[in-house]
């Protein structure tokens, strides 16, 4: 028995469990319980409740469709060459997008590559968004690949039109990028923000999908107000009302979670502690970054595409003694619908409201810098121009870049290995002499009694960089730190009535 028949077999398997599923929701649906309308009663195939506490019913048809067979796949991954157009990429080749697309589906579990192939394109927006004749020649090939089980394609995502001409030519599964990556989301969402955000990014993909959903009795009349919002709606018009009933529900849940990750953000302010984002394409490193500036041993960096879907806070302390917050973020990759970023947008919102923003790059890939382009284009729509001009660009992985080009490095940039610690130093001092700036910190030197209470006072208010004796008075301590302005004011507001009755 051929590769792909175990593979059919396992997925006929599947699909006519998922068939009995929703047989059985749809019987439950006309006989008056699917928990859409929100009084539904007895017991009933009830799904998960919204991730946010309330005691809403999942809607079915959600999970059915936007999940991918745990069998996995043995998979064809076709890269489309835009010739000419908006959707054409300029900074990268297809060899790259091809490269990239196939870590993609590498990332899934039980996925394997088997083949792969370039294949050149006009209009990427027509229905079998091939030429005939090159569409006729993968029909061929496909159907002659015995070992092939799905075929992925490396573009952003497929209108319900193409996917069901492709699945319907080919006789195989077919996925977009949008779908490999939604999933990866959802293998690597633990938090309770990240699988409320991983849901959001469901809800376009489904919306993208509804013409495909109960194909061909879709325009079927369904009666009962009570079930379906009123006598003569469609299936498919209340599958738009659910998904929109849906999306408001998650943004409300999300909106709870962002009230309490800015109340997080409030008490940081107010202890003083300046926040570093550090953003980045996925897999450039940032998250060995974090680890080798703050020492801390319960980050486990992870070679793997999207492995941090969670804004995760880390304390780290700079040169001159001062403690900031490290954000390691959510990466950024191409090549995917704008609604997929907007809905991790929460995420990202420490970057715009830190004090510094941190770019880490893979400066051995071979598409870095394609790469930074992605990430930029991203971030100059959420940034100020005085945020973007601050930005550190950190050139990671230098240890793997031995044909890399000194041309890919600005002279501005620093130059790491954060695995074999190279440039860390530079970039501490770097990041250190940024926030200073950027956070209005003073750089002060006070010479104050050695009893008293001052100095117990700047060790809390401020950083204290070192403490000496007064080499000319052993009565005295020579004091540097780090202050704020407001700090210092209050210090001076506090002390100096006691400096000048000494004085006199």
């Amino acid at each position: 028995m051929g590769l792909r028949r175990i593979f059919q077999c396992t997925q006929s398997f599947q699909a006519s469990y998922c068939r009995l599923q929703a047989f059985r929701r749809k019987q439950l649906l006309l006989s008056g319980f699917s928990g859409l309308d929100g009084n539904g009663s007895g017991g009933g195939d009830r799904e998960e409740a919204i991730l946010d506490g309330d005691n809403d019913t999942e809607v079915p048809f959600l999970r059915e469709i936007c999940s991918i067979p745990d069998a996995g796949h043995q998979v064809l991954v076709i890269q489309p060459a835009i010739k000419s157009g908006p959707k054409r990429a300029s900074k990268t080749t297809p060899e790259l997008q091809l490269v990239e697309t196939c870590a993609l589906v590498s990332t899934l579990p039980r996925w394997k590559v088997v083949r792969q192939k370039i294949v050149p394109v006009k209009q990427i927006d027509s229905l079998q968004m091939f030429g005939s004749g090159t569409f006729r020649q993968l029909k061929r090939e496909i159907g002659d690949c015995q070992d092939i089980s799905a075929v992925v394609l490396g573009t952003d995502l497929l209108s319900g039109g193409q996917l069901a001409e492709l699945h319907k030519a080919w006789k195989v599964p077919v996925f977009d990028r949008y779908t490999i990556v939604l999933q990866i989301f959802k293998d690597h969402a633990r938090t309770k923000e990240a699988k409320l955000q991983v849901a959001l990014a469901e809800i376009p993909f489904v919306r993208s999908r509804l013409s495909q959903i109960h194909q061909g009795d879709h325009d079927r009349q369904v009666g009962g107000a009570s079930l379906v919002g009123g006598t003569g709606e469609t299936y498919i018009a209340r599958r738009r009302q659910i998904l929109q009933e849906k999306e408001l529900k998650l943004r409300k849940a999300l909106q709870k979670v962002k009230n309490q990750r800015s109340l997080l953000r409030q008490n940081r302010q107010r202890s003083k502690i300046p926040s570093v984002a550090v953003v980045g394409y996925t897999n450039a490193g940032k998250t060995t970054i974090i680890k080798a500036l703050t020492g801390d041993a319960e980050l486990e960096p992870k070679d793997q595409l999207f492995a941090t879907l969670d804004v995760t806070a880390h304390a780290g302390r700079l040169p001159n003694n001062m403690t900031v917050i490290f954000m390691d973020t959510v990466g950024f990759i191409s090549d995917i619908p704008v609604t997929l970023i907007d809905a991790f947008a929460a995420t990202l919102e420490d970057a715009v409201l830190a004090d510094l923003v941190v770019h880490v790059r893979d400066i051995s890939h071979p598409d870095t810098v394609a790469q930074k382009e992605n990430v930029l284009h991203t971030l100059r729509r959420m940034l100020t121009p005085k945020q973007l001009s601050n930005i550190i660009e950190v050139c990671n992985k230098a240890d793997k870049n031995q044909e890399g080009s000194a041309a890919d490095v600005p002279s501005k940039a620093v130059v790491t290995s954060a695995v074999g610690g190279q440039g860390m130093a530079e970039l501490r001092q770097v990041i250190q002499n940024a926030i200073i700036t950027t956070s209005g910190q003073l750089e002060k030197r006070f010479r104050i009694p050695m009893q008293g209470p001052m100095l117990a006072w700047l060790y809390k208010e401020a950083t204290v960089r070192s403490a000496e004796p007064c080499p000319s008075d052993s009565e005295h301590l020579l004091v540097d730190v780090v202050i704020s302005d407001a700090a210092y004011q209050r210090f001076k507001a506090a002390f100096n009535s006691q400096r000048k009755a000494k004085r006199s």
